[in-house]
Order: structure tokens, then C-alpha cells, then sequence
């Protein structure tokens, strides 16, 4: 009877997130838009769980986790310049640099919260993931668009070797 307070554990924790950054954007807070808040964070974070549990999802290999979110802003802060510069080179007619290309993960990264991670800056977005850790022993690859041929801390704590 684990499952329970686990689910319910779940729940609360993306309740609380979703409220938090929702307050967030909140210009003045009422009783009344704390009330919508509070409610639209709980469906949400229930629609969270459900497809949590459908998918089967774990977080997969965690090895990695701290380096990775220290090294996420900066990798923000310089994908953010390499998108002005590459936007300034188009205005001035020169076409981008971005291209498709394939990385391997860190032994003990999961593959989920990785690409996640990645994804979430400007200068990466990840498309594909072949192999996982439970089908395969060795760590997944990843097809990413990445916008230049730069790389990023966080790309060097999350992945190993080049891009091909």
C-alpha cells in the first residue's frame, strides 16, 4: 500500500510547482486568482501523474543531475548570445549554422531529464533518443538540432566524446 502515498507525494510536489511559478506571473494576487491558481495547479499536477503512470516513466540514471543544473544558466546565458550573433549574420544575409547531429550520453545520465535539460536551452533541441539503458548496456544516443558548432558546459557534463 506504498503506491498511495507516493501518488499522493507526486501530486503534491507538482502542485506545488505549478502554483509557485503560476504566482509567479501573477501581476496582483487576489483571493479570487489564488483560488483559480490552487485549482488549476491540482488538475494539472493530477494530469501530471496520470501521465507519469501511463507512460511508465522513471527519471532514469541521476548521476549527473547537480553539474547539469549548475551548468544550465550559463549554458541559457551563452546560447542566448550565439543567438544574437547568428541573428545579426542573417539580417546581414548570411544563413545559419544549425544542423542535425548525434551525441552519446554519459554513462549514468538518464536519457529523460538529459534531454530535457538540453532541450530547454536556445542553442539545442533534441529529436530522437536510440537505445536506453534497460534494452542496452551502453548509454543512448541522441539526435539533437544544435544552433552552432559551440559547445556548452552542460552539453560536456551530459554527454561524452564529439558530434557526428
Amino acid at each position: 500500500m506504498r503506491m498511495a502515498p507516493t501518488a499522493f507525494g507526486e501530486v503534491l510536489a507538482w502542485w506545488a510547482v505549478l502554483a509557485v511559478l503560476n504566482i509567479l506571473f501573477i501581476s496582483t494576487v487576489s483571493a479570487l486568482e489564488l483560488a483559480v491558481v490552487a485549482g488549476g495547479a491540482a488538475i494539472a499536477a493530477v494530469a501530471a501523474r496520470a501521465v507519469h503512470t501511463a507512460s511508465g516513466a522513471r527519471l532514469g540514471g541521476t548521476r549527473r543531475w547537480g553539474a547539469a543544473v549548475l551548468a544550465w544558466p550559463g549554458a541559457v546565458l551563452a546560447d542566448l548570445v550565439g543567438l544574437w550573433w547568428l541573428t545579426a549574420r542573417a539580417v546581414g544575409g548570411r544563413s545559419p549554422e544549425g544542423s542535425l547531429k548525434s551525441t552519446t550520453l554519459a554513462p549514468g545520465t538518464g536519457a529523460a531529464w538529459a534531454c530535457a535539460l538540453l532541450s530547454s536551452t536556445p542553442g539545442a533541441y533534441v529529436v530522437d533518443v536510440h537505445g536506453t539503458r534497460e534494452a542496452a548496456q551502453e548509454s543512448p544516443t541522441v539526435v539533437a538540432h544544435f544552433l552552432t558548432a559551440d559547445r556548452t558546459r552542460l552539453e560536456d557534463v551530459l554527454t561524452e566524446g564529439a558530434r557526428r
